[in-house]
């Protein structure tokens, strides 16, 4: 199992986004965080931001697959996906997540 993280501007588009990753199996789950405050250079400046935080789960089959719609779908030019791989995960969560990924989703 594999946790995808990213940022974004809103969250209409955080839950837009975390919903039809689920409903299309590239995830199994997606947790969309309380808003928080963000800094970060960019074009030559410390800009901030508030933005919406949320976690796929996800697996090694998929990832590609999810981190591409992510991409297509989000309004930042250059989102920040990022991949965590757990140390340890529960095995009946897991178990949970990899059945789910077999499941075919909506197109």
């Amino acid at each position: 199992m594999l946790e995808v993280h990213v940022n974004f501007g809103n969250a209409g588009e955080a839950s837009k986004v975390a919903r039809e990753a689920v409903e299309k199996r590239l995830a199994a789950a997606a947790n969309v965080h309380a808003p928080v405050q963000s800094f970060y250079w960019w074009q030559q400046e410390v800009r901030a931001a508030e933005e919406v935080p949320v976690v796929f789960k996800t697996t090694e089959m998929k990832v590609h697959d999810l981190m591409d719609f992510i991409a297509r779908n989000h309004s930042y030019d250059t989102p920040g996906i990022v991949v965590h791989r757990p140390m340890t995960v529960h095995a009946k969560y897991l178990t949970w997540v990899e059945a789910e990924m077999r499941r075919p989703g909506r197109r």
